[in-house]
């Protein structure tokens, strides 16, 4: 223990505390003769007092409405009171995408554990400056702990007292020193031994990625040592040298794991807007003249609808609306214009998303990334959903792996295999990517956007920057990838099995360019190519057809079981484009019908070089 150091010794000085070891008593130091408020004054100028419960910070943030997240809550609760019990795990991780409501449900647990007098500390990280460092984290819990349990605060100070500099050391250091130490010197035959709990929150926030690891360490050996009777629960977005620290041995077998978004919230959300609502309508200077009904049930479910689970999304909204400086029913309908037209300059009108927009954008600025591959990646996932569901390939294609996968981005768009996944590792707190592990509902690990607005966000100019990408010139870079593949698979005709790049390429010409109408439920305009620069339109145009008119012959029937079914799709709409549609159209078209009158064709067969030849020269049919 720390009072062995001065076993052998007579007289101690530790700058102007001197200690006299006669005064050691059963291996502990007691009666020091020190000014204990300089000492005390000394911790709380080392702790975040901003980042705990008590501040004032803590005070104006919200926690979950009555009745709502009740689920997740009472299991982190649980966890909690089983803590105590003999073998049972002591650390949980509260994992979960940007906006999902983890720093609410905190609170909600740290005020349950309040009043029932078992909280041992908080520290809430947070992005405004002295939360975003873990510099205090230790000096802060205890400092908390003085409070919490019986006979620490002096002890904790007779070991500050020892070692006047420990707040300049690691935070390690400050573990042993601060905690450690003064715990084992109170002993344990102390009453206030029974199951606490230390809170968390928002480690992701902590600006120093190093320090962060060193945090989810420090809180690992706490729960560890046998002088330390709490459970502690952190919360955190899934960053990659969050989960790659927990998912270290002996943590990630020592520790307990909610997964945030593998809680239903839709009745949440639905529940939080009546209530918020009814508040507007209550409190508003304008509210007297809204009635009861207001808004409509129709408009409550969309906004459930468009939140995607995500409680950032409609409290922005109930934020906006309410803020009472403009009339709620106009707010709301700016909110309704904006999200069914992304795309319109929104200059004119406040930002009703300028905090989701916010937080997007600082989760978007990684460095080390090529910005015009992340802009690609993430404009492609939702081009490839749209392709994919529209043709219930997922269900239809015979184990064709077409879904956005990391693989099948770097395959289809010609990156260097692994590019994909090293974009993707650094936005877990925005999208979905499964581990090899982890399969979709249809059996392949698919990536998606947690939120629905996160599409939106990168399709409005003025929201997202410079990752901003028009939909012309989404679906020219599809084109041009399609084609490429094509070319490529002209000099294979490998099976869609062995070609996944080819093989989406088919579909995407076949579907993107002949739709008769767009599904409403993906809200999609109808596709032009007009924002492709004449270089791309002229790579476009020399496109010898009768490659995917040989590839259709080949392996339609792994798409399209009914071939007719296809020919629902080929009706060319009208565009300035239209011959390039009506050229591409025809052969298509035919080759469905003859494949239909044929029998499936199991193995390749050689097609014609002349026919899967690259044109030299541009068409002029357009």
């Amino acid at each position: 223990m720390s009072s062995k150091l001065f076993e052998n010794a007579r007289q101690v000085s530790t700058g102007d505390v001197n200690i006299d070891n006669s005064r050691i008593i059963n291996n502990h130091i007691s009666d020091i003769p020190v000014n204990w408020k300089e000492l005390l004054e000394l911790l709380l100028r080392h702790t975040t007092t901003e980042a705990t419960h008590e501040s004032v910070t803590y005070s104006y943030t919200p926690s979950c409405l009555p009745g709502t997240r009740t689920i997740i809550i009472n299991h982190i609760e649980e966890f909690i009171a089983q803590a105590g019990g003999p073998n049972c795990l002591r650390l949980a991780w509260l994992s979960g995408p940007a906006g999902a409501g983890k720093t609410c449900i905190q609170r909600s647990v740290a005020q349950e554990c309040l009043a029932g007098t078992i909280l041992g500390g908080t520290f809430f990280f947070g992005r405004d400056s002295g939360r975003d460092s873990a510099d205090g984290l230790v000096a802060t819990l205890a400092h908390q702990f003085c409070s919490a349990i019986p006979g620490f605060r002096e002890a904790v100070l007779r070991s500050i007292a020892l070692d006047l500099s420990i707040f300049s050391k690691s935070l390690l250091v400050q573990l042993q020193r601060l905690i450690f130490d003064p715990l084992e010197d109170i002993g344990e035959s102390q009453e206030w031994i029974q199951p606490k709990a230390v809170i968390v929150d928002g480690l992701d926030e902590c600006r120093d990625t190093a320090q962060r690891k060193q945090v989810i360490r420090v809180l690992h050996a706490l729960t560890q040592h046998s002088t330390f009777p709490f459970c502690v629960v952190v919360s955190s977005r899934p960053e990659l040298d969050i989960l790659t620290t927990f998912a270290e041995e002996p943590i990630w077998s020592n520790m307990k794991r909610f997964r945030l978004h593998g809680y239903a919230s839709d009745e949440d959300i639905l529940f939080y807007l009546v209530d918020e609502f009814s508040r507007i309508r209550r409190t508003h200077p304008a509210g007297h003249i809204l009635p009861a009904s207001w808004p409509a049930q129709e408009v409550l479910e969309m906004l459930v609808k468009m939140a995607s689970g995500q409680f950032i999304f409609v409290s922005t909204i109930i934020n906006y609306v309410g803020n009472g400086k403009g009339h709620p029913n106009i707010l709301l309908t700016n909110i309704l214009d904006a999200i069914s037209t992304p795309k319109r300059p929104m200059a004119a009108l406040p930002n009703p998303f300028a905090d989701l927009d916010a937080l997007y954008t600082q989760i978007l600025s990684v460095s080390g990334i090529n910005r015009t591959h992340l802009r690609l990646v993430l404009h492609a996932i939702p081009e490839i959903w749209r392709i994919v569901e529209t043709n219930s390939l997922l269900t239809e294609s015979g184990g064709l792996d077409l879904g956005p996968s990391p693989l099948m981005l770097d395959t289809f768009f010609g990156l260097l295999p692994g590019t994909t996944n090293i974009i993707l590792s650094q936005l877990p707190a925005l999208i979905h990517v499964p581990n090899q592990h982890q399969t979709d509902t249809h059996g392949a690990a698919y990536i998606r956007f947690y939120h629905k607005s996160m599409e939106d966000y990168l399709k409005a100019p003025g929201r997202s920057g410079d990752l901003f990408q028009s939909e012309g010139d989404t679906v020219a870079q599809f084109t041009i990838a399609a084609i490429q593949n094509l070319q490529r698979w002209s000099h294979t005709l490998d099976s869609p099995s062995r070609d996944s790049g080819a093989t989406f390429g088919a579909l995407y010409l076949c579907l993107r360019f002949t739709w008769a109408h767009v599904p409403t439920r993906y809200d999609l305009p109808k596709s032009e190519l007009e924002a492709a620069t004449d270089a791309k339109l002229k790579n476009i145009l020399r496109f010898d057809f009768t490659i995917l008119l040989g590839w259709i012959f080949l392996f339609g029937r792994r798409l399209w079981s009914q071939p007719k079914d296809m020919l629902n799709h080929l009706k060319p709409h009208s565009s300035t484009l239209v011959g390039l549609r009506n050229r591409w159209f025809q052969p298509i078209a035919k080759g469905v019908e003859i494949l239909h009158t044929c029998d499936v064709i199991d193995q390749p067969i050689a097609l014609p070089t002349s026919r899967l030849a690259l044109e030299d020269e541009v068409s002029t049919d357009v």
